[in-house]
């Protein structure tokens, strides 16, 4: 049912958020908008000035708990990429917030522009990227990332924060943090890359899965062959299964700690992050619970990547959420250590 024809925005009623989430759960929000242009998201605020609303990507970290959203879901679709300067060696590149991520790496890898090959075949959009600072295979967005540009709601303007600005740590960003949440709408996103090809095989899986496929010298393409196969194998394709990758946080203990927990459980996986801090595996912490490849009704932990929980066709979130509260206890309780989600939960 439509409601309001704003420019080329189409507010709607009772929308089915279903394939805007890659759980699949079917949630309805009360209202839907998908905007395009800034001009647009300040249309909206001025229509629906005191209406709660939800900033939507791609739904792919995103946990609805109840089957309907009482406000106002804004998807952000403003698209784009653009350089910005350019010389021999560097490029500074604006990408926009309705961007989809792995598009946008590969199109800086066809322009030969390296730094980002690393984050290949992660879901979601360039405007949710920074929230989280994604990361994968020993990179993270704030190594690229220049500056952020975004919406103060409250003040109506546009700002601009720098890389030390985001205060991004481990899955953290200042647009994370509890007090700044909904305040900001992410615009634009500004990367500095380098033009040769210096690719970044130092994780263990990598240089791996190049061994594996006989390669010494690889080329970009080779890379990201590599990195498909690795991800084909850990995560199941949200059109099958319904999941939100890594539900999880690797979580971090000193070194003394971690040698503990290694006597006693010699499988557990641990990562030197510093002088006496160790990221374990939350994986290798859950399969060491029992629980890889656990199911329990329409939910289940994926049985080839523990840290993601799968909705096998009719689980809805309370399900879902009720099973990783299980997973966390259970961590708690063998371990010692709390768990926590990197999922974005919507009570």
């Amino acid at each position: 049912m439509y409601l309001y024809n704003i420019i080329r925005m189409l507010i709607k009623q009772n929308f089915s958020l279903k394939k805007l989430n890659t759980f699949g759960i079917n949630i309805y929000a009360r209202y839907f908008v998908e905007v395009k242009s800034i001009k647009d998201i300040k249309k909206i605020f001025d229509i629906y000035p005191s209406i709660t609303k939800l900033f939507l990507g791609n739904g792919s970290n995103i946990l609805f708990l109840k089957n309907y959203y009482p406000g106002l879901v804004m998807k952000i679709g403003i698209k784009g990429k653009k350089i910005i300067h350019e010389n021999n060696y560097t490029v500074i590149i604006q990408a926009y917030a309705g961007e989809n991520w792995n598009e946008f790496v590969k199109w800086t890898i066809q322009k030969g522009f390296s730094g980002l090959e690393n984050l290949l075949f992660i879901p979601g959009t360039v405007g949710a990227a920074p929230i989280q600072n994604i990361g994968a295979y020993g990179v993270e967005i704030k190594d690229t990332l220049l500056k952020v540009q975004a919406y103060e709601i409250n003040n109506k303007k546009i700002i601009e924060f720098t890389r030390e600005e985001c205060k991004f740590q481990y899955r953290y960003s200042f647009f994370k943090d509890t007090h700044n949440k909904n305040k900001f709408i992410i615009l634009s996103v500004y990367f500095f890359l380098k033009k040769y090809k210096k690719l970044n095989t130092s994780y263990v899986e990598i240089k791996n899965e190049l061994k594996n496929m006989n390669i010494k010298k690889p080329t970009i393409h080779d890379f990201s062959k590599a990195l498909f196969k690795i991800r084909n194998r850990k995560i199941p394709n949200t059109k099958k299964i319904g999941n939100a990758g890594s539900f999880f946080i690797n979580p971090t203990v000193n070194i003394f700690d971690f040698q503990k927990i290694k006597n006693k459980y010699p499988d557990i996986i641990g990562y030197n992050i510093s002088n006496n801090k160790i990221k374990l595996s939350a994986s290798s912490l859950i399969e060491n619970a029992g629980w890889k490849g656990k199911k329990i009704g329409n939910v289940g932990v994926y049985d080839k990547h523990p840290i993601i929980l799968v909705n096998y066709g009719k689980a809805n979130g309370i399900d879902i959420y009720y099973l990783s509260k299980k997973i966390t206890k259970d961590i708690k309780k063998k371990f010692n250590i709390p768990l926590s989600i990197e999922v974005n939960i919507i009570r």
